[in-house]
């Protein structure tokens, strides 16, 4: 099935390589559940709002978990369906039961308009399970290496950070419990773990200097991607 469709073109996204996702996927998506839900069951309930070209959706199905996407875009969910998925085009189409043990929007958030962010939010909420977690990743606004995603995309309505995380939180009863998206050196390959180290280590250095010379608040996370894991308080 063809995806004629100049967004979907625009990302790349093909039908053929849906809900297939590399080794690097793999790693990030393993490690970021297991932070998420560190005492995870062998099969979890996730929804995934915003599902693009299945990448997460296809790592979920491949671990055993049993997941439910949602997508805006009418040919992406055809896609999803011919493939096996359980797909809605609107997530008022997904029954508001605390049923979820895991809600994900993977770079969603900076499509909805601030006014209504926080009834998003909310409705994701209305489908988490009560020991449930949010995933949630989108360009981070508080650091200028995350203008180029922020900014590379019209659809982006508006930018976010650890801030009005924390905010958004408060308004709705939700405690940030982790944050940060780079993998840890050793989540990497064996033959890359070193590399990684120094990389890592150089970073920290160069954050910290940049953050001395311009005054920035100590801990500022300066990577292009933010992403936090959020449960109810």
């Amino acid at each position: 099935m063809s995806l004629p469709d100049p967004y979907a073109d625009w990302k790349g996204w093909d039908a053929g390589d849906f809900g297939k996702f590399s080794d690097h996927d793999a790693r990030y998506f393993g490690w970021h559940l297991r932070r998420a839900l560190p005492q995870a069951a062998a099969a979890l309930q996730v929804l995934e709002v915003g599902y693009g070209n299945g990448r997460f959706m296809g790592w979920l199905r491949q671990q055993g978990h049993v997941v439910t996407g949602v997508e805006a875009n009418p040919r992406l969910v055809e896609v999803a369906r011919a493939a096996g998925y359980a797909a809605e085009d609107d997530l008022a189409k997904v029954a508001a039961a605390p049923r979820f043990d895991l809600v994900a929007a993977f770079d969603v958030l900076e499509h909805v308009p601030m006014a209504q962010l926080q009834g998003f939010v909310e409705q994701l909420l209305l489908r988490l399970a009560p020991h449930g977690r949010l995933l949630l990743r989108f360009p981070n606004g508080e650091s200028p290496f995350g203008l180029w995603m922020q900014q590379g995309d019209l659809t982006h309505v508006h930018a976010l950070g650890l801030s009005k995380v924390r905010q958004l939180c408060a308004a709705c009863g939700l405690v940030l419990e982790h944050s940060g998206e780079t993998l840890p050196w050793r989540e990497q390959p064996s033959k890359r773990r070193w590399g990684a180290a120094v990389a890592q280590a150089a970073r920290r250095s160069f954050e910290w200097r940049l953050r001395k010379m311009y005054q920035l608040p100590r801990g500022l996370d300066l990577s292009p991607n933010q992403l936090v894991v959020l449960r109810r308080a």
